[in-house]
């Protein structure tokens, strides 16, 4: 029974190893800072996802929108929403609150899920001028969402976006283009 027990630790550790390695060659590194300052009354609105690095909150997840809207203490109020299995397909919502994070040039927001008990951090690494589009990360650079103000971007746009993110750092060979529906 001892040996058992002493196998059964044995590849319990040696499967933590393998998946902290994997995590740190699938890009855990640190996220590149914030490219310039955000305005939090120009970024609140709804954010249509275009593309992601994989996450398992995010799994079969298609036309995903996150809402975020100012409050009147500068927090933001957050309702992130996809759909299962298609742009059609029953909807799965997560509701949360944020707070720029001091120090950061409005671009660190942190987000409590589940009435706070949960949080994370995300940075806009970059946003257009007009704000039609944000790349938004987390500290790590183990996640990354290209995001736009329309649920389609032009293909140009899709490559430069695409490629902004490469010239950050990201693995964009495991980007997820995701479904939205048609416009």
């Amino acid at each position: 029974m001892h040996r058992v027990r002493v196998i059964a630790a044995c590849a319990a550790a040696l499967a933590c190893v393998l998946a902290q390695s994997a995590a740190a060659a699938a890009g855990d590194g640190p996220a590149p800072q914030p490219a310039k300052a955000t305005d939090p009354r120009r970024y609140a609105g709804r954010w249509y996802e275009i593309a992601r690095l994989p996450n398992k909150l995010e799994a079969d997840c298609q036309a995903p929108t996150s809402d975020w809207a100012k409050q009147t203490d500068g927090s933001f109020s957050v309702v992130q929403t996809c759909r299962q299995g298609s742009p059609s397909g029953p909807a799965k919502i997560w509701r949360a609150a944020g707070r720029i994070i001091d120090g950061s040039n409005n671009s660190k927001i942190r987000v409590g899920f589940f009435g706070g008990f949960i949080h994370q951090d995300y940075w806009i690494i970059d946003h257009a001028d007009d704000y039609s589009w944000c790349l938004m990360s987390t500290p790590s650079s183990r996640w990354l969402w290209i995001m736009a103000r329309s649920p389609k971007v032009s293909p140009a746009l899709k490559a430069a976006l695409v490629a902004r993110a490469r010239s950050l750092g990201y693995d964009i060979a495991r980007l997820i283009y995701d479904q939205q529906p048609p416009a």
